[in-house]
């Protein structure tokens, strides 16, 4: 049943915004349908959102797209976000901010000799696709991820309409997209050998780049990539690695870091402010100097709230060692689903990354399933997936509280799918949206 306030709010939305949200991820159809998804906020703190009635749930979902790795509303970036706010957000003039946050970049990534900054992921990759084919004089580019909604990133749909399907999202049309980018980005398969060699190999001496993301469900086999960086560097092509999603998980910095594999360029997204727009794109100076050369500009990509931000969860990232805390929230996250999948005779398959975890329940309708785990966790006051993002914030308490409602709600899926019922009959409305093959960014 919608609450009052709720409704108010959709009803305005499905007026005004195609499909709600901005962000497929946020849509509420990708959750609940009819109305049961909270879908707005009216606060957030710490592992905790408020919803418009002011009710409070514990987010163990992908952590508003994974942005905030020191949970929402961290005070010390909030307090460099709110000086930069103060002392003026944006003028004619450059914040200094600029400066002491490329310095600190370039320290912590010593192949690296220059660096731009954009505010979010996907126009920061435009801006490394731009680079590379300036700096390489080529156009072609062979990609295994997902890179953000760009025309260069979905015209590999315009050779074949599910080119991208195994990467992310299947189905994808790139309607709006020139038909003259098609034959220009190519899709190759994460860590396959036979793909490097029919695919890499046979296009590398037309390619300005090799853009790939360096983990998601796991990390590729170091002499995989080291094939990758050798044919690169041999034919002049730039070895990208995006770690937008990745980024600031694992260590302070990037998955590269610890498959001692440093690329030409390197570019950065969502968790480098904790959730304040920002993104950087870092490479390798002779690379970097064509943003000069080829035009690349925009007033926001100059703001001050941003760059702050930024070097205020740094400096707290590492001083903390946040990864090494994510990474065992997520080995904890991963033992509470084989616990309960154990414990309540199900089967149940557990993948990614520790910080990037998923899971995937065997059942004859995974789609039901899904929604109505999402469904009655939600009425234990926790907001979730198949996916949780690992925090800083996923306290003993917050996790303890998880565990038993994960308990709870697969021993009612048990009792369900084993008994030959139709969990189809327990759900309060349609089964969700499927938009994903892997994690989302």
């Amino acid at each position: 049943m919608q609450k009052k306030k709720l409704k108010k709010v959709l009803n305005k939305a499905q007026k005004y915004i195609p499909g709600i949200s901005g962000l497929l991820g946020k849509r509420p159809d990708m959750y609940l349908k009819d109305g049961n998804w909270p879908t707005y906020y009216s606060k957030a703190k710490g592992a905790n959102i408020w919803d418009l009635d002011n009710k409070k749930y514990y987010d163990f979902s992908m952590f508003s797209a994974g942005t905030s790795v020191l949970g929402y509303a961290d005070s010390e970036v909030n307090k460099a976000s709110i000086n930069a706010i103060k002392s003026g957000s944006i003028s004619t003039l450059n914040p200094p901010e600029d400066a002491e946050l490329a310095e600190l970049l370039i320290k912590d990534h010593k192949w690296a000799g220059g660096v731009r900054f954009a505010r979010c992921g996907g126009e920061s990759m435009s801006i490394a696709i731009r680079l590379a084919r300036a700096f390489t004089k080529k156009e072609k580019i062979l990609f295994c991820g997902y890179h953000g909604w760009h025309d260069w990133y979905l015209a590999a749909n315009h050779q074949y309409k599910g080119n991208l399907d195994f990467q992310l999202l299947p189905g994808l049309k790139p309607l709006g997209v020139p038909k003259g980018l098609r034959g220009t980005v190519i899709p190759f398969r994460f860590n396959n050998w036979t793909d490097f060699d029919k695919i890499i190999k046979r296009n590398i001496k037309d390619a300005a780049a090799i853009v790939i993301e360096p983990c998601r469900e796991g990390f590729p086999e170091k002499k995989y990539m080291l094939a990758l960086k050798k044919i690169a560097k041999k034919n002049n092509a730039v070895l990208m690695f995006d770690e937008i999603t990745s980024g600031y998980r694992l260590n302070t910095g990037g998955a590269h870091k610890i498959l001692k594999i440093d690329p030409d360029m390197v570019i950065y997204g969502k968790t480098i402010a904790n959730g304040i727009p920002m993104s950087a794109i870092i490479g390798k100076k002779e690379i970097m100097n064509f943003a000069l050369k080829t035009f690349v500009s925009s007033v926001f990509w100059t703001e001050k709230v941003g760059p702050a931000s930024a070097l205020a969860f740094i400096k707290k990232h590492r001083r903390l060692k946040i990864g090494n805390k994510l990474k065992q929230v997520g080995k904890r996250v991963k033992k509470i689903w084989a616990k309960a999948a154990k414990a309540n005779n199900l089967e149940i398959d557990i993948f990614g990354i520790d910080p990037l975890a998923s899971f995937k329940i065997k059942s004859n309708n995974w789609p039901a399933v899904l929604t109505y785990f999402i469904q009655e966790m939600l009425k234990l006051k926790i907001l979730t997936t198949d996916k949780c993002y690992a925090n800083y914030k996923h306290d003993d308490k917050a996790l303890k509280i998880y565990e038993k409602a994960c308990f709870k709600v697969f021993r009612k899926i048990s009792k369900i799918i084993n008994s030959d019922g139709e969990i189809l009959d327990k759900l309060e409305g349609p089964p969700k949206e499927m938009g994903f093959n892997r994690l989302t960014k």
